[in-house]
């Protein structure tokens, strides 16, 4: 229940990252066409692209943690056994949410700064708490879904990328 709850959030994020990350692909080919056929881009352009696309990076990580898609060096793994592994593999997770937690904590310290001191962008005077605080759902998103990881490593339990890889070998 947590699991499809978790997993259809990430879903969701990573959807809206993907929309945030297109139109910023639109944004720059009418700005770089504005640019260079009309002598006229689009005004604080890398501004934009800057702000919009650390929010679209942060709605991709939830999906990535919640199907245990991280990059990993698995050196030992082959040589130790299964309990260690789980034992490793929780400890990351774990580890993942409690560093994501600190960031989640701070990254909304530094946006409350930012509102207080009424910090802008240098060209379109965009406030920065905003960008700030549109990546903090993200990072609590990532939190939970590192905490279910670690949860379901240490239970044993497929990450849902090996059971969607196991469900491919059955239909094929």
């Amino acid at each position: 229940m947590i699991g499809s709850i978790l997993r259809r959030l990430s879903i969701g994020f990573a959807l809206v990252g993907g929309t945030i990350t297109l139109a910023l692909i639109a944004m720059s080919l009418v700005s770089l066409i504005g640019r260079k056929v009309f002598s006229a881009p689009i005004p604080g352009d890398i501004e934009i692209l800057e702000m919009a696309i650390a929010v679209a990076v942060a709605a991709f990580l939830p999906l990535c943690e919640i199907r245990d898609n991280n990059i990993r060096v698995d050196l030992l793994s082959g040589v130790l056994p299964d309990y260690v592994n789980r034992l490793l593999l929780t400890m990351c997770h774990l580890l993942l949410a409690l560093v994501m937690g600190f960031i989640c904590w701070r990254a909304g310290m530094f946006a409350i700064e930012s509102y207080q001191h009424t910090e802008t962008s240098t060209m379109l005077m965009v406030p920065l708490w905003i960008p700030q605080s549109l990546m903090l759902p993200s990072f609590g998103l990532l939190t939970l879904c590192a905490l279910y990881r670690a949860g379901r490593a240490y239970a044993g339990e497929p990450a849902q990328s090996e059971l969607d890889h196991l469900e491919g070998a059955v239909d094929e």
